[in-house]
């Protein structure tokens, strides 16, 4: 299989319409509490993985997961440039340290695990397959995903991503915890069999700590952020000054237009008076057009 590099991944899923991604579950949260909580790292993280995007095996073919998200400060809705988002996973109830091949390899050919860093909003993306299940003890853990991020090595966090209607959750003593609650995300599937999720990450950094050397990505961003997610009837979009004559369609996850909106001039719009109809719960889109053509998007969920 072909390898595609970082900002290839990150352009090609901007002209889709489905790269800038949403919070993740935040039930009860504020604007002044939204840290994502930590978990165990585990025995097997290894520093220094690969930069790259897709971290599955290349004999996988078919029925991948695309993990997409944001880093955000601790306010809830600054995005961090240039942040680390390190991830690794088991496949088949084994990590790559546990296969003899591990020794004998240098990182090139290691799989289920790398290093992404932020674009100049705060996005991150990769793609892998569901991750297996392995014994411990007597119960199987539920799928999961290592996460270790931080920015400018400060404030790092380490974490565990787990997935919605997992049987093995109820019976893990770090995935049934209350404080993983906004870590088991909802996933989709699309129309070849991938499975599609949103993980955003919101680290204790301050958004005056926060500097840009990221410049070698054009885009436009009009979106700040889209808070609370998934959204309620208080969800604010909140969009940066200026936001002048543009106007937002709602898409499916597929980027299906469902509902095309006039021009837009307020900096802050309530999403729910942007809702001419009740949407089915699942993932959507907001797309920002600028004379007609897509210049910005962000995933929102309803449950």
């Amino acid at each position: 299989m072909k390898k595609l590099n970082r900002r290839f991944f990150i352009q090609s899923l901007m002209s889709l319409g489905i790269l800038s991604l949403l919070p993740i579950k935040l039930k009860g949260f504020n604007n002044e509490d939204c840290e994502t909580t930590s978990d165990i790292e585990g025995p097997f993280y290894i520093p220094n993985s690969p930069n790259i995007y897709n971290i599955a095996s290349p004999e996988i073919t078919s029925d991948f997961l695309y993990i997409t998200g944001t880093v955000y400060a601790k306010d809830c809705k600054t995005p961090i440039p240039n942040a680390v988002v390190d991830v690794w996973h088991a496949n088949k109830g084994q990590y790559d340290e546990q296969t003899d091949s591990y020794l004998n390899s240098d990182y090139e050919d290691q799989y289920y695990r790398g290093k992404i860093y932020t674009d100049s909003a705060g996005n991150y993306a990769y793609k892998t397959i569901l991750p297996g299940k392995y014994l411990n003890g007597i119960v199987y853990r539920p799928s999961h995903i290592h996460y270790k991020s931080s920015y400018l090595d400060q404030n790092e966090l380490t974490t565990q991503l787990y997935f919605e209607g997992d049987t093995s959750i109820e019976s893990d003593p770090w995935a049934s915890n209350p404080t993983a609650e906004n870590r088991i995300i909802p996933l989709t599937i699309d129309d070849e069999n991938n499975l599609h999720g949103t993980f955003d990450i919101f680290l204790g950094t301050s958004p005056e700590d926060i500097i840009d050397p990221i410049n070698n990505i054009e885009e436009s961003k009009y979106i700040q952020s889209i808070y609370p997610n998934p959204i309620n009837e208080q969800t604010i979009i909140y969009l940066k000054e200026n936001s002048n004559n543009i106007s937002i369609d709602i898409c499916d996850v597929n980027g299906k237009q469902i509902l095309f909106h006039k021009k837009i001039t307020q900096s802050q719009i309530r999403l729910f008076d942007l809702l001419e109809k009740k949407l089915n719960k699942g993932i959507y889109i907001i797309r920002i057009l600028k004379n007609n053509k897509p210049t910005d998007s962000k995933r929102f969920v309803i449950w």
